[in-house]
């Protein structure tokens, strides 16, 4: 097969998971005339040219509301390319019906792509012929048009996991004594150079509302035992330390992150995904001339070449961020991808509306019961793996 002919979707995974597999010399995608937008096209080329750098690809733009013009359309390109096959997975009803008679007509081979179960089949014999390519988390935002412009969050090397997971534990059993000890960190770190790494300040600090935070002891000496400070001298009046390094304090300063690094280098340690993103920066348009970042993505998972978007919140879940999660989700993913929601609550324990908001948008929901288990790492694996899109398909999401 030289040739590759199929129809445009706007799902994206539609678009990209056949020809990465089969990799065609040439590829020519019929699509809707009411599309006007062409960098979609470019963005498609330039997904394939990471493997395909040869690649040809035509578009041809039609009717879809009218039979004779996909069949005629579609018949000439079979007729003037060589080796062609057709494949099915994406266009309008009325394409596949006008296409699967011209290619049939034929006698090309004619293909469908399983997304969930990835594989791609053979519709004249039913039975498998490729399982679908893997496909790098980079590439599908460039089919999307969209880029990744940097991470929120530099990535900690892999021999800092053990004491950030210690960090994790230390300051998840006593949350309420890191939000108190956070907030300190923060004011006293405010009235130092965003460069110095040493920072002295009375054991009080006074907070915009007027009220005082105290930092945790145990805390900051466990920040020193696990390597991100050093130095650490506190009494009764005053309290000093040096941060480890520039990246050690931009963790010891931030409330959240330590979710975000759990669940990101839980997901790294289980090796069972393909691509795993922390803090992804995301521009929504890659060709509009202006590089702004649309959103920051906690952690971004490529489970068998379908994205996964996650959510940290070291608190309990809410609407606006399951309504934030969809929407990340709708607009980067399309159908096929998967949102779940890390949350230090006890949403999923008591089944509160948020959580079942949750479930109606097909959006999972982990809380602090899984978060505080030892077998958090099992528990975010399976609820990944076993997220059931076929089910969500007749709901109303």
């Amino acid at each position: 097969m030289k040739t590759l002919i199929k129809y445009y979707d706007k799902d994206i995974l539609k678009n990209i998971s056949a020809p990465l597999t089969l990799k065609p010399e040439k590829m020519i995608f019929f699509y809707d005339n009411g599309i006007q937008d062409m960098t979609w096209f470019h963005s498609l080329k330039k997904c394939f040219k990471h493997t395909m750098p040869n690649v040809i690809m035509e578009h041809i733009s039609l009717d879809i509301l009218d039979m004779v013009e996909i069949y005629t359309k579609t018949k000439k390109a079979l007729e003037e390319n060589e080796d062609c096959a057709m494949e099915f997975t994406g266009g309008s009803e009325l394409m596949l019906i006008a296409g699967f008679k011209a290619g049939a007509g034929k006698g090309i081979p004619l293909y469908y792509t399983d997304l969930v179960k990835g594989v791609i089949l053979d519709l004249a014999e039913n039975k498998p012929v490729a399982n679908t390519a893997k496909i790098k988390l980079e590439h599908f935002m460039d089919a999307r048009g969209a880029c990744l412009m940097g991470h929120s969050h530099k990535e900690p090397l892999e021999e800092r996991y053990e004491d950030i997971l210690n960090m994790c534990d230390m300051l998840f059993t006593n949350i309420n004594n890191w939000k108190t000890t956070s907030n300190f960190i923060q004011i006293v770190a405010a009235r130092f150079s965003s460069q110095e790494m040493r920072i002295k300040s009375r054991t009080q600090a006074l907070q915009k509302n007027g009220k005082k935070v105290t930092p945790d002891k145990k805390i900051l000496y466990a920040f020193q035992k696990f390597g991100f400070i050093r130095d650490l001298k506190m009494t009764q009046e005053n309290v000093s330390f040096c941060f480890s390094s520039l990246m050690d304090k931009q963790y010891v300063i931030n409330y959240g992150i330590w979710l975000e690094l759990f669940v990101y280098i839980h997901a790294k340690r289980s090796e069972a995904f393909d691509d795993v993103w922390l803090g992804a920066l995301i521009d929504w348009n890659a060709y509009d001339a202006s590089r702004m970042a649309g959103n920051e993505i906690d952690v971004v998972i490529s489970d068998q070449s379908m994205p996964v978007f996650i959510s940290c919140k070291l608190r309990s879940a809410d609407t606006a961020a399951v309504n934030e999660l969809m929407i990340e989700k709708k607009r980067i993913g399309g159908w096929f991808s998967k949102g779940i929601l890390v949350a230090f609550g006890r949403d999923k324990q008591e089944k509160t509306a948020t959580y079942l908001r949750a479930k109606e948008f097909g959006i999972e929901i982990l809380d602090a019961k899984d978060i505080l288990s030892a077998r958090f790492e099992q528990t975010l694996v399976k609820t990944i793996k076993e997220h059931d899109l076929i089910s969500l398909k007749w709901k109303k999401v």
